[in-house]
């Protein structure tokens, strides 16, 4: 027997022969979605997404994709890519996708070759995005004083409040550089975000994406790999500008962009979901490893 939200599904969209695969995302609920016409992509939103922030992902996926961006598109019903469906945990909001062909790549130079340019068709195709709805704007506040913030009892429990934020401030003064390249990032954009079939890669879940310095994006690429940086690099060139400036600051970014990482895992971020990933006893060693790779990269 179908279930109630497989139901909802062939109800709503037409869909025949529906089987809903749930897909242990983090954040989000994703669901694969089988039917006899093909595969495509669930996802139901955490409770803090309102129709407005969803509608704002809806119109920047689907604008980027109209100017040849390598990404899912939403799949609209009757006239709607938002709808609310009922669940067990009540009423959420949801958009079914086409599912991004392919699978998850496994690291190599030439997936990250890839990576840096599906980054930078994104971000061009993104610099004409315009719309009335309101984003978050990824700053200097919300990337580092917020996060901090948010960590400061457990920071302050292992001994490393003043340190961090001392580090934070160090941080800000990287951002400063007025060359840097700011615009609508997707802020995830790793292989856990794409699926690679042969080659091309095609981009999906822009739950995170917002206003931000475009240096951002490839900072777990360095943080891996220099030599999957290098190739990242040459991949987004191939397409569009990444300035010096913008290379020279990424480092920064490493750090910055695993501040949001670790208060996710630590559960005090407003997406975090479930028990904590990380205990506060673990800080310590995280903010060692910060403050070791601004000092070997600074």
């Amino acid at each position: 027997m179908p279930t109630e939200l497989e139901r909802q599904l062939e109800h709503r969209f037409g869909l025949r022969e529906v089987s809903c695969r749930h897909l242990n995302t983090p954040v989000n609920d994703v669901f694969a979605v089988a039917s006899s016409i093909g595969t495509f992509a669930l996802k139901l939103y955490h409770a803090n997404r309102t129709a407005a922030d969803v509608q704002w992902e809806i119109g920047l996926v689907r604008h980027v994709a109209d100017d040849g961006a390598p990404v899912a598109p939403p799949v609209a019903a009757r006239g709607e890519h938002l709808h609310r469906f009922s669940t067990t945990a009540g009423r959420r909001l949801g958009v079914l996708f086409e599912w991004a062909p392919g699978e998850k790549p496994a690291p190599a130079r030439d997936t990250y070759a890839l990576l840096g340019r599906a980054a930078a068709r994104t971000h061009r195709a993104a610099d004409t995005f315009r719309t009335s709805l309101a984003r978050e704007v990824y700053d200097e506040t919300t990337l580092i004083d917020e996060q901090l913030a948010r960590m400061r009892p457990q920071l302050a429990a292992v001994g490393r409040w003043q340190q961090t934020v001392d580090l934070g401030e160090r941080l800000k003064r990287a951002m400063a550089d007025s060359e840097l390249d700011r615009g609508v990032c997707h802020m995830d954009l790793t292989l856990d975000n794409v699926h690679r079939l042969g080659d091309e890669l095609t981009v999906f879940d822009f739950d995170s994406a917002g206003e931000c310095w475009r240096a951002i994006e490839p900072n777990g690429v360095l943080r891996l790999s220099k030599a999957y940086f290098d190739a990242w690099l040459e991949g987004y060139r191939e397409v569009r500008r990444f300035g010096a400036s913008d290379e020279r600051v990424v480092h920064a970014f490493a750090v910055i962009g695993d501040l949001r990482v670790v208060a996710w895992q630590l559960g005090v971020a407003e997406s975090s979901r479930g028990p904590p990933l990380l205990e506060t006893a673990d800080l310590a060693e995280i903010v060692d490893r910060w403050l070791a790779w601004e000092m070997a990269r600074g």
